[in-house]
């Protein structure tokens, strides 16, 4: 009889023994689900934290980049300068673009840890001490834009004024190898001012037609005396006479019946007392 009577409570025993050890099983779960957790927010952050960091440090690498190719740039030739503006430019647009993102995986850093149930302290003042050194990065590139648009327009400046010299140097090497040369009748030559007729006493005395002390070479032929080495005329030699001064031994007229080569065999010398030629035709 006591032994049926403690059958009930055997059972009821092993009830509450299954019941304890199922809570114990499940709060052990639980923690350990907690545990997991609170680890995967913490790598979460730490993944975020690594990746703002590796943004900051190519954020310096740029700027010192962007310094270098700005001290460069103002020594170079205009090409060269182009080439360096384009990559400065360049080096910029990926500082801004860097810079937003690394803010904007603060600003995620920030919120998720402060929104966790596992919020970590330590990870806000990390927050806070990224947010400053992004703060800082930021007022830098902002500084340096200034700087090189300053930079900018002095290289334009200089390149405005390497362009005038340049043009100034072409019209000098223009004017040095230029020289000009007409070929016509006294009639013709008086008719446009190259020749002066000489008075009715000049003329009883023989005196002929002198080579006006100014005239306009806007009716001469326009030539490169380091190009141009002889000169073709239609007529022949012994109806053309030089009036203007050259060194004889510096040139030689080649003549037929019909025409004649002027052959300029030294130009230095040829040109050197007149960048004028003037020749009289019969």
């Amino acid at each position: 009889m006591d032994t049926m009577a403690l059958k009930p409570w055997r059972r009821i025993l092993s009830l509450l023994l299954v019941v304890t050890f199922t809570t114990w099983l499940g709060a052990c779960r639980q923690e350990d689900q907690k545990k997991e957790e609170q680890r995967q927010h913490v790598e979460s952050m730490m993944e975020i934290l690594l990746q703002v960091q590796k943004n900051l440090g190519r954020i310096r690498q740029k700027e010192a980049v962007v310094e270098r190719l700005s001290s460069d740039i103002e020594g170079r030739q205009e090409v060269g300068a182009e080439k360096i503006g384009k990559e400065i430019y360049g080096n910029i647009r990926y500082l801004d673009s860097t810079l937003t993102a690394s803010k904007a995986l603060v600003s995620k850093l920030e919120n998720d840890n402060r929104s966790s149930g596992y919020r970590v302290e330590s990870l806000d003042r990390l927050t806070r001490e990224l947010k400053g050194d992004l703060e800082a990065r930021e007022k830098e590139i902002s500084s340096m834009k200034g700087e090189i648009a300053k930079l900018n327009k002095e290289v334009s400046r200089l390149m405005s004024t390497v362009d005038v010299m340049d043009e100034v140097i072409n019209d000098q090497e223009d004017r040095m190898s230029s020289a000009y040369y007409i070929v016509g009748t006294v009639d013709q030559l008086a008719g446009k001012g190259i020749l002066v007729q000489p008075g009715a006493l000049a003329k009883m005395l023989g005196t002929g037609p002198v080579i006006a002390t100014d005239y306009d070479t806007k009716a001469f032929r326009q030539i490169d005396i380091t190009e141009t080495k002889d000169i073709y005329f239609d007529k022949p030699s012994k109806s053309l006479h030089i009036l203007t001064p050259h060194s004889k031994g510096s040139y030689q007229l080649v003549g037929g019946n019909t025409s004649t080569l002027l052959l300029i065999k030294d130009p230095l010398e040829f040109w050197r007392k007149s960048r004028c030629l003037i020749i009289l035709r019969d």
